[in-house]
């Protein structure tokens, strides 16, 4: 999938990349580089939208081993259980146990001032909007609307998640003057 070819420039010695279905595993095995990790998503998320798609996800800190064909690993369980209860828009959220630890750890960089991230309603999930490329989002956003639309009608849940990602882009404090809202406000009838 082209989606990936993000990939192609990461560091494989400290990001692990492994992608199953329609999951991708992504791991930092260095806590110092965990803002270039959180780009990497930034970056993966972007890509997927070039190509039409929204994708969600859970970021969990927690045990994880792999080797050749085996994984075993709490950090997917937990992201898994991130991405299904929490990440029910397109985002991607982080969990609270990783935010407490850069929060609180000596010696850990500081992910709170990149602009990467980004809360509502108590939870904080990656911000991938910013002053150079919000006006590209835009429009992939409202080209994926325009494609999905015919089938959104009726379909709440589907509805929702573009519903929920115009207002996120609006929320911004990158909106691009003059552009307007892509999803029809209610009409009366």
């Amino acid at each position: 999938m082209q989606s990936l070819s993000v990939f192609d420039s990461v560091n494989t010695a400290i990001f692990g990349i492994q992608a199953i279905s329609d999951t991708i595993i992504i791991t930092c095995n260095n806590h110092n580089r965990f803002v270039e990790f959180l780009t990497i998503l930034k970056n993966v998320f972007i890509s997927f939208m070039e190509r039409g798609l929204y994708v969600r996800g859970g970021v969990a800190y927690s045990k994880h081993f792999h080797s050749g064909r085996i994984t075993y690993s709490h950090a997917v369980a937990r992201a898994y259980e991130i991405e299904s209860k929490e990440a029910i828009y397109p985002r991607i959220v982080i969990d609270k146990n990783i935010l407490g630890m850069y929060e609180t750890a000596k010696g850990f960089p500081s992910i709170f001032n990149e602009g990467l991230l980004v809360r509502q309603n108590g939870i904080v999930f990656l911000n991938v909007a910013d002053q150079e490329n919000w006006g590209s989002i835009y429009e992939m956003a409202k080209r994926i609307y325009s494609q999905d639309e015919s089938e959104l009608k009726g379909n709440e849940v589907a509805f929702m998640k573009h519903f929920w990602f115009e207002n996120y882009l609006f929320s911004t404090s990158y909106v691009v003057v003059g552009k307007d809202r892509y999803i029809p406000t209610p009409e009366m009838i």
